[in-house]
């Protein structure tokens, strides 16, 4: 009989992605779900379990993981010891499953992976595969490239919906995978649903494969094509100045922000997945006319925030 996964842990659930992550294990019925925090938890779904923990101390974390299943790490922090000690702690606690914080372009991907901005995630995701590989408990990691909605409503990915303002990453044609956080969250869910067919892998996932271009067209159509300001820049200059900065000290937002649109933007480092698990964990691409109203959605939620 195959193992099943009922108790399961998240960690980071009050973040941008965490959130999302923590809706769809509630909506898909079948887990007992504990949310970690480092104080007391904010208001949590009915039926969702919250705990305080030093997330500092790995005894304080092998604790409460006692009987868990799974845990969804989640956490976003640049620190990458904070996740370690989580990954020593599940394997103390005897957990089964572990779910990686990637949530980004392909970990294996050597070149994104000595990009400074993924240090520490390429620290966590060896780590996790040594440990793994010397006990019994499995992982899986969540690759989804962009997030969707999230880089347009920050303007993360150079489209300013607001002021219909546009910066292309050189000409704006390079394809890659665009994921929208509730279907990562979808994803996450069905990665534990269905713990055989996901163990000890990477999945690739997406809601739509599309270039930057290919979404300023959807934005004009969505927003009306006039007013649009469009200017362009080279990544190449953008890396260089990233990575002078980053030689002198300087790992700021913006300068790794910078870098990870190198890496969004850049042939090689990122690009259409050679497979995809979408059918596997449930993830529905989304039509031109769904990202045209996530488009409408997002900028009327901007300018009512401005208002």
């Amino acid at each position: 009989m195959s193992r099943q996964i009922k108790n399961v842990v998240l960690a980071g659930a009050t973040g941008s992605l965490g959130s999302h992550i923590l809706a769809a294990l509630v909506r898909h019925g079948s887990f007992n779900i504990t949310v970690l925090s480092r104080s007391a938890a904010a208001s949590l779904p009915a039926g969702v379990t919250a705990k305080a923990v030093d997330f500092g101390s790995v005894t304080a974390l092998s604790e409460v993981l006692q009987g868990q299943d799974a845990v969804v790490d989640a956490i976003s922090s640049p620190d990458p010891s904070v996740s370690i000690r989580l990954i020593d702690a599940a394997v103390t606690a005897g957990v089964y499953r572990y779910i990686a914080p990637e949530f980004s372009n392909d970990p294996e991907n050597q070149l994104t992976r000595a990009l400074p901005v993924f240090g520490g995630k390429k620290q966590i995701y060896d780590y996790l595969l040594k440990v793994a590989s010397e006990h019994e408990m499995t992982w899986t990691a969540v690759s989804n490239g962009a997030f969707l909605d999230w880089g347009l409503r920050m303007g993360f990915v150079n489209i300013d919906l607001l002021n219909k303002k546009v910066v292309l990453m050189n000409d704006g044609s390079h394809v890659l995978p665009w994921t929208a956080l509730s279907a990562v969250g979808t994803a996450v869910a069905n990665t534990l649903a269905k713990p055989e067919k996901t163990k000890n892998q990477t999945c690739y996932i997406y809601s739509v494969l599309k270039s930057q271009n290919d979404i300023v067209a959807i934005a004009k159509d969505a927003l009306g094509a006039v007013d649009w300001e469009i200017d362009s820049q080279d990544m190449e200059d953008v890396y260089a100045k990233a990575m002078a900065a980053v030689n002198s000290g300087d790992y700021s937002w913006n300068v790794m922000g910078d870098l990870i649109r190198y890496s969004i933007s850049t042939p090689g480092y990122s690009g259409r997945f050679e497979q995809d698990h979408n059918d596997l964990l449930g993830v529905r691409p989304m039509s031109d006319e769904e990202v045209k109203c996530l488009v409408k959605e997002i900028s009327n939620d901007l300018k009512a925030a401005k208002k």
